[in-house]
């Protein structure tokens, strides 16, 4: 029994030794000693690769690692190295792939050294003052008290005096935390963020192959756009109507021209998508993007007769011109499919802008 509790104790003391006896490195990054710290989060289409030319910037620089965490999906590095190398750091970085996030952090040494030196100095006074009377006081009570205000304060110049020296020895040295993840196996950057964005688009249909007494040239209209998702997923609802026809209503007891198409109603969802490479979205001006939708159509007929609905899809891409937290102005251009018997004599190229704002 006595050798368990023997043990058990030393095992006690070993643990609690761990949490206080760290090593001051694997500590600095959670003090303001550096000139500067820095926090970059990296999304990268190649892993690997990245994280390959992250070790052979640390390597050939020579920064001292602090903290690895790796694995399939994520690699977590801090480290330090002189200021003079940040601009070869960002280089470096924006090769890796898209940064999501880089924040940094200057602190001002140079002030803080002088605020505790000054503060070591107080205490030094104080120290002096308390001692003084401590020699000259006869109460016991009153000398337990000043024992333990003279032990305060020299734990706390204990502790200036480290910060001191962390701060001199870290002069002009950047701390810095890169998080490279894998975007095509991490699912955290694919988080849905809601919107909501009325707004009105206009659409112009050129018809590919039009065909006397069934469709015509062109067609235009406007359509409701709901923006739902910042990805961006949307809803639309509108119509396309037969352009540039004066005659239409002298012509609707035509038997032949009766036939033709003289609008579409449609309905559709469709989603954009941004590019890897050229902003992801987040520019200002000129984000190019990717889509497609989906939906149907009401095909009315100028005699209104045979109205039919049909299924269609998209395939787009465009230019969102101007995008702010409140406005967003966008042009797009794309091919209109109709899938049913009719297609050939419907499809073509449709060009369209919009214009959604924040609700």
């Amino acid at each position: 029994m006595k050798n368990k509790a023997f043990v058990l104790k030393t095992f006690l003391i070993i643990s609690i030794s761990t949490l206080f006896l760290r090593p001051v490195k694997a500590q600095y990054y959670e003090q303001d000693v550096y000139s500067a710290t820095k926090y970059v989060t990296i999304y990268t289409s190649d892993f690997v690769i990245g994280k390959n030319k992250l070790n052979t910037f640390i390597s050939s620089t020579k920064c001292e690692v602090l903290n690895q965490d790796i694995n399939s999906k994520n690699y977590d590095v801090s480290f330090e190295f002189n200021e003079n190398m940040v601009g070869s750091l960002d280089s470096i970085l924006n090769q890796i792939g898209y940064i999501a996030s880089s924040i940094q952090n200057n602190n001002n040494n140079k002030l803080k050294t002088k605020k505790l030196e000054a503060e070591l100095e107080d205490n030094s006074y104080k120290l002096d003052k308390l001692s003084n009377k401590l020699k000259t006081d006869t109460n016991t009570a009153s000398r337990k008290n000043l024992e333990y205000l003279i032990e305060n304060i020299e734990e706390n110049n204990r502790r200036i005096t480290r910060n001191l020296k962390q701060i001199k020895d870290n002069f002009n040295i950047v701390f810095v935390k890169v998080t490279i993840n894998d975007e095509f196996s991490n699912t955290s950057n694919s988080k849905i963020s809601f919107a909501k964005m009325p707004g009105i688009t206009y659409n112009c249909l050129f018809v590919e192959n039009p065909k006397s007494h069934v469709s015509a040239n062109q067609y235009s209209g406007y359509n409701m756009k709901y923006i739902f998702t910042k990805g961006k997923s949307y809803f639309q609802i509108g119509v396309m109507k037969k352009a540039n026809d004066n005659n239409l209503h002298t012509l609707i007891y035509d038997s032949l021209n009766g036939n033709t198409i003289n609008e579409f109603f449609t309905i559709e969802f469709g989603q954009d998508y941004y590019t890897r490479y050229f902003g992801r979205g987040n520019r200002k001006f000129f984000n190019l993007y990717s889509g497609y939708s989906i939906g149907g159509t009401i095909i009315n007929h100028v005699n209104d007769l045979n109205t039919r609905f049909v299924a269609f899809t998209n395939l787009s891409m465009g230019i969102e011109i101007l995008k702010t937290k409140h406005v967003l102005i966008d042009t797009k251009g794309s091919y209109f499919l109709p899938l049913a018997d009719i297609n050939r004599n419907t499809r073509g190229i449709m060009m369209s802008a919009s214009f959604n704002f924040v609700f």
